[in-house]
């Protein structure tokens, strides 16, 4: 499950030639000295239409750029995290929403879904997502079902449509030198990769516990205010700390967002 989001107030935020340019080159997905043959990917399955441009088209890479779509995005947040695990930007970045104690099982977590590659586990074939009406019982744009089994479903409601894919972006920084990191950062990749933590029957064995949405940990803010005890249990805190990454990456921030005093 996950934070709602009820608005998308960016426009067009970061575009590809400009997100290419900008990452450094040993980190591109099409450079990587972990690239794989093959890219393991969800399952499509009932109600999502790839045809559709505005929700499931979201999700596959483009034909024309391997790295473009929501599957993809979220594997290269983790791969943002796993490669530059040493680095000082990161360090600053992590002991935001982790104890530092907990960056071996962060990396750990976050290899295990990349399969220790940059293209997914082969275990990740075993997820399917599928469409889902929006529930006012549980407002959050994306449920994972059956997380304790070898074949979960991710749910996706009409709200999940409305976050962004990474390549849709036009000037995101921009946006963070005028308001700071903000909800509509988020990519629908976070999403997935938030839901991607909760899979017990595939993570459990690493964190020894149940990855759950933890009260009061949704967003950034909340995510870094969180007891950083809580912390490797709050799926939120994994997806904050691997979007703040890539986007001070992206946008030369050496220590991530800094709220203004």
């Amino acid at each position: 499950m996950y934070f709602t989001h009820t608005s998308f107030g960016l426009g067009l935020l970061l575009s590809s030639a400009m997100l290419v340019t900008a990452m450094p080159r040993r980190l591109s997905l099409l450079s990587s000295i972990k690239r794989q043959d093959a890219w393991n990917y969800p399952m499509i399955g009932e109600g999502i239409d790839t045809n559709d441009p505005n929700r499931g088209g979201k999700l596959p890479p483009r034909p024309d750029l391997e790295t473009s779509g929501a599957f993809n995005n979220a594997y290269e947040l983790l791969n943002y995290a796993t490669t530059m695990a040493d680095s000082d930007k990161n360090n600053a970045i992590f002991q935001k929403y982790f104890s530092a104690n907990d960056k071996q099982l962060v990396i750990d977590l976050f290899n295990r879904i990349l399969g220790d590659g940059t293209h997914g586990a082969p275990a990740m074939t075993g997820i399917t997502v599928i469409a889902g009406d929006d529930n006012e019982d549980n407002p959050a744009p994306a449920e994972l079902i059956n997380y304790d089994q070898e074949r979960p479903t991710i749910i996706l409601t009409e709200d999940a449509w409305v976050y962004p894919d990474r390549d849709a972006y036009d000037d995101a920084c921009g946006m963070w030198e005028e308001e700071g990191i903000t909800q509509d950062m988020y990519l629908l990749g976070s999403i997935l990769l938030h839901e991607y933590m909760h899979w017990d029957w595939f993570l459990a064995s690493l964190h020894q516990g149940e990855i759950i949405d933890q009260p009061n940990g949704y967003g950034w803010e909340n995510a870094r205010a969180l007891d950083k005890g809580l912390a490797k249990y709050n799926a939120d805190s994994y997806g904050w700390y691997a979007t703040e990454l890539f986007w001070a990456i992206i946008c030369s921030k050496d220590t991530g967002y800094e709220p203004a005093e």
